[in-house]
């Protein structure tokens, strides 16, 4: 497994793209921090908006939120730079936090309406199940119903504009024909959050898409209708995750109290979920052999805020990689699995080749925790 030599990414991330052994990733950043005319995309984006903005008498855009640093940030961004009158828009998660519901609070406490768009458990547990057992992925529908709950609303309320956050591609690494995209469309969300399992195929596993209308995407022809256009905030201005919480924390926002999420570096982000950041981003792990800690810490390398040393200390300080236990109980209770289904799943999922394993049974090597024993860690280079 080959580590970039700038960040601490490794070559298992999926659509990750070495060249002379940097990630694409570390090359989008030199690109941020030195290539970019910034002033002239915002030039762009006020063009954009201006085609947009209302009188006040209605909402002229759409800020998908989930009461984190970055989607609080934008919806304050957008409506006091740039003057526009957002109308907020959640997706509820499998399980919302105490800090979650406080932070989505402290939106409307800053002047917004907010729409939350909550599922029905019943088959929001079926959904669960489905991405957890078949495809590796225990916030599977969370991670569908963020990208349709907002969309649905602007057909819903005639709002044809919807801003995201950061281009992920871009940011973080992805192909190049998607990185310096400003749009994100039906194709976007299917080539890149759905697991390669639309959601119309649930229908093969029992689940009635009649009760399950707020993951499915508008047609195309409501999409017309409206015309609406989703775009990136992070496309027109120099993305900046440590400005966002200062803005927001400076305001009342707040970190998780309890420190770090499990099997991350920082105590600031992925709040709002109790399985998003935890179970989640451990199933990243065991697939392919980084998490949130590794994320995070290559943000702050790229940004120059942390030298590849220091970030490689950090992680050996983090538990990433090892089981959440904190909340398995509330979700083995939700799925309906007993611990045994839990660890035979994701030793299914995980990437044999990364972790040892014994020798004479070729079965994964696990201390007394469960956790995998890892054959590859980044190390500084020349």
């Amino acid at each position: 497994m080959l580590y970039c030599r700038e960040c601490i990414m490794p070559s298992t991330r999926p659509e990750q793209v070495f060249e002379d052994g940097i990630c694409d990733a570390c090359r989008s950043a030199r690109r941020k921090h030195g290539e970019i005319d910034w002033a002239a995309r915002r030039t762009e984006f006020e063009s954009v908006l201006q085609r947009y903005r209302g009188d006040g008498s209605w909402y002229d855009c759409i800020i998908p939120v989930s009461g984190g640093k970055d989607s609080c940030y934008q919806a304050i961004t957008l409506k006091e730079t740039y003057g526009m009158n957002p109308l907020c828009v959640t997706f509820t998660p499998c399980e919302l936090t105490e800090v979650g519901r406080y932070n989505l609070d402290f939106l409307r406490e800053q002047g917004f309406d907010l729409i939350q768009v909550s599922h029905n458990r019943k088959s929001y547990r079926e959904l669960m199940k489905i991405g957890f057992t078949k495809l590796g992925d225990c916030c599977w529908p969370e991670h569908i119903g963020i990208f349709t709950a907002p969309i649905r609303v602007a057909v819903q309320y005639g709002v044809p504009l919807v801003i995201w956050g950061e281009n992920s591609q871009f940011e973080y690494g992805g192909p190049a024909s998607r990185r310096d995209n400003p749009y994100l469309d039906r194709s976007w969300l299917e080539e890149f959050q759905m697991c390669g399992h639309r959601i119309s195929d649930v229908a093969h596993d029992g689940v009635n898409l009649n009760d399950i209308k707020t993951f499915l995407y508008p047609s195309d022809e409501e999409i017309k209708r409206v015309g609406v256009t989703g775009v990136f905030l992070g496309h027109y201005e120099k993305w900046d995750s440590l400005r966002n919480l200062q803005l927001c924390e400076s305001r009342g926002w707040q970190r998780n109290p309890d420190g770090p999420i499990e099997g991350a570096h920082n105590d600031y982000e992925n709040l709002d979920c109790k399985w998003i950041g935890g179970l989640h981003d451990y199933m990243k792990f065991i697939k392919f052999g980084y998490g949130r800690a590794t994320d995070q810490l290559c943000i702050e390398i790229r940004a120059g805020r942390m030298t590849r040393s220091e970030a490689i200390a950090a992680l050996a300080a983090t538990d990433e990689g090892k089981v959440p236990w904190k909340y398995v109980p509330d979700f083995l209770s939700r799925v309906g699995l007993n611990e045994q289904e839990f660890t035979a799943t994701l030793d299914s999922f995980t990437n044999k080749a990364i972790f040892e394993r014994d020798r004479s049974t070729g079965k994964l090597q696990k201390d007394a925790q469960g956790n995998l024993v890892r054959k590859f860690f980044p190390a500084d280079v020349a």
